[in-house]
């Protein structure tokens, strides 16, 4: 059975987002309070509607001018927070964890607020404002709604948007309540009318989650770019710069805001507190929402590349056609460069009409079969004698030394690029991945388009599309790297993207 230590660590959001005052203070109690409420058979969100009454109540005793009223308020507050913080750790335990809990548990503490700013209101209506003679009347309202809609609710609302993405990145999906407007507006649309009270819900909550991306451009940009699975390298920097942020998230959130109204309403200066929201809690605001987004600014990039294999990566911009006839000639095979062709010709259109290539051929295999059935055309076709098999092996051996070179070449050119996203596009066969995992191409690519897996081959521009999409990009943000002008560089260009042609034989287009 697991201890109350092992148990207070399994509570936790992260190491990253909980505050020391939390740590050491908050939760530690509100894990007494989850172990027995849970032994009781109550829910996570009848705890947090408690929170609401005593986060209303402690409103109405800080519209009390006497130190004994509002030390009642500091005690109904803290218990309110007792039940957010014991609400949200035993749905992480018990795994009662609800979109609806969520929702109430930022809902309940508006509420508390928004009792907290009544009462300062009604405290401050007759008072007279610090070094003046006339008392503060509507300036209260005036204060209370700037500090309140103005500054309040859009900091707590950012912090918790980041937060959830902090957590998101360092514990994955299921360790964040990372939401998108697009996700939840699909929800509502697709709930009957009659179900009125979950389409008020969803309505609400898809425009709570959009005001959030609305004000993170950068950010939406960084997690599209990226199709939400950065590699490692740019996972670890942005978690890098989002962690420092953290320490800001907290400081916008409840405790240090409860601080300060506490000792506000109790030195019955209660116009501080709402002071503090427009001036120090909007700069830390500021800095926060600047620093996030200027870290997924750099993080963003802004150029992706679409790279063929055969005949690119494998042999540095030369056709597999020329490099067999090369082999061929260097072991002088005797037969001549027409009469391989027609061989090569043939044997591609075989192996492209069935599928003779098994999903698990490594390159090896897949050349040994490709020069077998060259050699064994030419001798069909009475182009050769049947000697012509004595040089299958030595033609194999050369080739695939050839491509472990080259292979090896790229895949060190490849890495000097390893935060910019790269999409392969190629004609294979179906064992494209095997080939790769082979030459050590493991991680170098975001995604892998296959002609025999999508059903698509160069140079139709629709396999280009594919990898367009893939990189979450523009045509005009794209370049394609490829060997072949009829089916790499010209589609590419058909699409509007750029393209580096690999052209070793100096032709021009």
């Amino acid at each position: 059975m697991a201890t109350f230590r092992e148990l207070l660590q399994l509570s936790f959001k992260s190491e990253d987002t909980e505050e020391w005052l939390d740590v050491h203070f908050t939760r530690p109690i509100g894990l007494v309070f989850a172990l027995l409420w849970n032994r009781l058979g109550i829910h996570p969100n009848a705890i947090t509607i408690l929170s609401i009454f005593l986060g209303i109540g402690a409103g109405w005793m800080f519209h009390f001018t006497d130190w004994l009223h509002n030390l009642y308020g500091v005690i109904l507050l803290m218990l309110a927070n007792f039940c957010d913080s014991t609400d949200g750790q035993m749905a992480r335990l018990t795994g009662k964890k609800t979109l609806v809990g969520r929702v109430l548990d930022g809902f309940s503490g508006d509420l508390w607020f928004a009792a907290i700013y009544i009462a300062i209101i009604v405290r401050l209506w007759h008072q007279p404002v610090p070094g003046l003679s006339f008392s503060w009347g509507i300036g209260a309202v005036l204060l209370a709604v700037v500090a309140s809609l103005g500054c309040h609710a859009p900091q707590c609302a950012l912090a918790d948007y980041y937060r959830q993405i902090h957590l998101y990145f360092l514990l994955g999906k299921t360790g964040s309540e990372l939401d998108s407007y697009r996700q939840q507006r699909a929800i509502y649309e697709q709930l009957p009318k009659r179900a009125l009270f979950s389409r008020v819900f969803y309505y609400n909550y898809a425009n709570y989650c959009r005001s959030q991306e609305r004000r993170t451009p950068c950010f939406q940009q960084f997690f599209a770019r990226w199709h939400q699975q950065p590699p490692a390298t740019v996972r670890e920097q942005f978690l890098q710069g989002s962690r420092p942020l953290m320490k800001y998230t907290n400081l916008l959130t409840f405790n240090t805001r409860a601080i300060i109204l506490y000792v506000a309403c109790l030195l019955d200066c209660p116009w501080v507190y709402p002071l503090m929201e427009i001036t120090v809690f909007q700069a830390i605001y500021v800095y926060m929402h600047r620093t996030h987004e200027s870290l997924c600014r750099s993080l963003t990039p802004h150029q992706g590349f679409i790279f063929d294999y055969g005949g690119t990566l494998d042999t540095g911009g030369v056709h597999w056609c020329s490099v067999i006839w090369q082999a061929y000639e260097r072991h002088q095979v005797p037969v001549t460069s027409s009469q391989f062709r027609e061989a090569y010709v043939a044997v591609e259109r075989q192996l492209g009409a069935s599928p003779l290539v098994q999903p698990d051929f490594t390159f090896r295999q897949t050349l040994d079969l490709k020069i077998r059935l060259q050699l064994e055309y030419l001798i069909q076709q009475g182009l050769a004698s049947s000697a012509m098999a004595q040089y299958h092996d030595a033609i194999v051996d050369d080739l695939y030394a050839l491509a472990q070179r080259e292979t090896a070449h790229s895949l060190a050119v490849l890495r000097q690029l390893p935060d910019v996203p790269k999409v392969l596009v190629s004609n294979f066969y179906g064992n494209l991945s095997v080939v790769l995992h082979e030459f050590g191409f493991d991680g170098c690519f975001q995604q892998v388009i296959e002609s025999a897996k999508v059903g698509i081959r160069k140079p139709d521009p629709q396999i280009f599309q594919l990898g367009i999409s893939a990189l979450g990009m523009s045509p005009e943000e794209v370049t394609v790297v490829g060997d072949s002008l009829e089916n790499d560089i010209l589609p590419a260009r058909q699409l509007g993207c750029r393209a580096v042609w690999l052209n070793k034989k100096n032709k021009t287009i």
